[in-house]
């Protein structure tokens, strides 16, 4: 069967939720109504999020169905419940909560009389230390890309995506990268934007968070799809039991801004 597939990156970290609008869109044409979970904890503030929706058809607009009603908490390793609460329709919020590096969480979504889980162990911290402009060195020459630097640590084994923002817009690209072969060393790594053009005077800001393997064959699996790299659309390997679209992840955040000349 044919499937329809669009990608768009997500608007969904706690840090950020100044926006409603839902910015990643998994849409298959014969998955229309499947549950999607959204779920984020971080180690930057003490508000944290899981939003819950179904996915919707193509022609639907940006329109998502929201799930309200349900019963949504997350333990960590010592059974300590936090419960989120529907601040509004499909969103599910938990107060003084911050995520710890090295912690297991667990979340737990009942709705109706089905219950998802997942696992996810928040990484620990590693910082972007800077971020540059460049121009690529053929092509367009008003065309910039984003270049980011941070040090891998050598005794860990370590998970990365990145988040671009323009002009305080989070922009649709998908970055995610590891460590396989470059432990230990200097990294820097160049963020080619697509079908935005980036002009003097742009503000940018880049978000690195690193995340578990799980969370990271997640978003490799849509980075894939979304170059166009031959590989056939389908839906990425969640963390989510039973299966489901979307994800729940914890992570490390660190950020660095700029502007560009």
């Amino acid at each position: 069967m044919k499937h329809t597939f669009a990608i768009y990156a997500i608007l969904i970290l706690t840090a950020l939720t100044s926006s409603c609008e839902k910015v990643i869109d998994i849409r298959v044409n014969d998955e229309v109504g499947r549950l999607v979970i959204e779920g984020v904890i971080n180690n930057t503030t003490t508000e944290q999020e899981i939003k819950l929706s179904r996915n919707a058809a193509f022609s639907d607009n940006n329109n998502y169905p929201t799930v309200t009603g349900a019963t949504v908490i997350v333990r960590d390793q010592k059974q300590k419940e936090y419960l989120f609460l529907e601040t509004e329709p499909g969103t599910y919020k938990a107060q003084q909560f911050t995520g710890i590096p090295g912690e297991i969480y667990t979340m737990d979504v009942q709705i109706d009389q089905t219950r998802y889980q997942a696992r996810s162990q928040m990484p620990q911290i590693v910082t972007l230390d800077s971020i540059s402009i460049e121009k690529p060195k053929f092509g367009d020459e008003e065309k910039r890309n984003i270049k980011v630097y941070y040090k891998d640590p050598a005794d860990q084994v370590n998970q990365y995506r990145f988040i671009v923002f323009l002009n305080n817009k989070q922009l649709k690209d998908v970055y995610a990268t590891n460590d396989d072969f470059n432990n230990g060393n200097e990294i820097s790594f160049t963020l080619r934007p697509d079908d935005v053009d980036i002009f003097p005077g742009d503000q940018i800001r880049v978000e690195m968070s690193c995340i578990d393997k799980t969370i990271y064959n997640y978003w490799y699996s849509l980075m894939q799809q979304s170059a166009n790299s031959g590989v056939t659309p389908s839906n990425p390997p969640t963390n989510i039991t039973p299966s489901t679209l979307g994800y729940f992840s914890a992570h490390t955040l660190s950020s660095k801004s700029i502007q560009v000349d």
